[in-house]
């Protein structure tokens, strides 16, 4: 009887046992910074080699950043600004030794565990405080590890959008600035604002491209009707830019500083000019900035300065065609489980009035909504309107695509010495 009851007392704390095993497995760990994966987790080595992230220190074997394993939102963190769902790895995290998980810091910085609170708890309260410190709002960036700081791969961009913004930068080789340029509007333009469009080539520090318009980008040429015409709802057709059918631009870029030149070739709008919108106050017609001759242009930047973790951010201070500009842009931003990208410009009053354009997209609308390569979202621009106020000129909707991760410089320089 003794030895049957010792049996079903074994068993039980066997059991036990088992079950506690399965019940940490499922809890969110962290794998601390300088943890040799050679030794404890090759699979987990063998990942990080073959995606190129780039977390592994000179012996290639220790990390150099903790890792941090989040079942709670199916997240995980491989050091700064990398993230992969679980569903890639949860084989290789599941089997990671439980012996050398460590557990959360409530007071740890970003990576840790999210907050359970939703994107409003740093403004309602809760666990406002420890939020604000988890997401990194503002951070200074080394430059020896950011993706765009060589300087001939400044013009590299993986990001599309249909209606202004960074213009596309596609490598053919890194580290000898040749690639191609392609845009859609400027880079301090919002949806049907300008007609303006691009396309060239990049060169060690230079770009050239020869630019031209797509009328209906814009609101509106008077398409040999009456000039004079009301104002319209929602796309505004006052306070635009309108540009060359044929234009020649050449650009140079260092760290911090992009100078640009643009030559008119042929302009072919002799009898299709902008329509005029007048003020219903004073009777003058609106301003539109119609780009004619030449024009030097400069924007000094701060690439650096990374908000929210975001995947690439950018201050700065322009003048293009003759406008001033000032503004921020930022592309994959995180709050939580919340990824979004922001733009906000001012342009300032000269050749035409001020306005504000402001933009947010929403980068995952859904659990696996684009993972990230799409983002989608409202784009207005504040201005002064014929009604002699301050209001919305344009309120429409912008979207970018991401063309791929190969874009990013640590992985593909990380993945050619994992090569060698």
């Amino acid at each position: 009887m003794t030895r049957i009851r010792r049996g079903i007392v074994f068993f039980v704390l066997f059991c036990c046992s088992l079950f506690s095993q399965t019940i940490n497995a499922q809890e969110d760990y962290k794998i601390s910074l300088g943890t040799d994966l050679c030794a404890q987790s090759p699979n987990l080595l063998s990942y990080i080699k073959t995606k190129g992230i780039d977390i592994l220190d000179a012996d290639k074997c220790k990390i150099r950043s903790d890792i941090f394993v989040s079942y709670s939102d199916s997240k995980v963190y491989f050091g700064t600004n990398v993230e992969r769902n679980i569903s890639e790895v949860k084989a290789i995290v599941d089997a990671f030794p439980i012996a050398l998980r460590q557990p959360y810091d409530e007071d740890e910085d970003a990576y840790q565990k999210p907050d359970t609170g939703n994107i409003f708890t740093p403004i309602t309260g809760s666990k406002g405080d420890r939020v604000w410190k988890k997401n990194k709002w503002l951070e200074w960036v080394n430059p020896k590890l950011d993706n765009l700081t060589w300087p001939l791969d400044l013009y590299v961009n993986p990001y599309f959008q249909a209606f202004g913004g960074e213009v596309l930068g596609i490598p053919i080789k890194y580290r000898t600035g040749t690639g191609l340029t392609i845009g859609f509007g400027t880079s301090y333009s919002g949806p049907m604002e300008t007609d303006f469009v691009k396309g060239g080539i990049h060169l060690g520090p230079l770009g050239f491209s020869v630019t031209s318009r797509i009328k209906e980008f814009v609101s509106k040429y008077s398409s040999n009707r009456l000039l004079v015409d009301t104002r319209s709802t929602w796309i505004g057709n006052w306070n635009n830019l309108f540009t060359p059918h044929l234009g020649f631009e050449v650009t140079g870029e260092i760290p911090f500083l992009k100078l640009s030149y643009f030559s008119t070739i042929d302009t072919l709008d002799e009898t299709d000019p902008p329509v005029k919108v007048l003020n219903e106050v004073t009777g003058q017609p609106m301003k539109n900035n119609i780009v004619r001759g030449e024009s030097f242009g400069f924007e000094v930047n701060v690439r650096h300065l990374r908000v929210l973790r975001a995947a690439f951010s950018k201050f700065y201070f322009a003048r293009y065609f003759g406008e001033y500009h000032l503004g921020f842009a930022g592309k994959e931003m995180k709050i939580h489980t919340f990824i979004f990208d922001f733009r906000i410009n001012a342009t300032f009053s000269g050749k035409r009035d001020f306005q504000v354009l402001t933009e947010i997209y929403f980068d995952e609308l859904f659990e696996g909504f684009g993972n990230k390569s799409i983002g989608l979202g409202p784009s207005f621009r504040f201005g002064a309107t014929p009604g002699n106020n301050f209001g919305v000129i344009t309120g429409f909707l912008n979207m970018r695509i991401k063309i791929g991760d190969f874009f990013d410089r640590i992985s593909i320089n990380n993945t050619n010495c994992l090569q060698k």
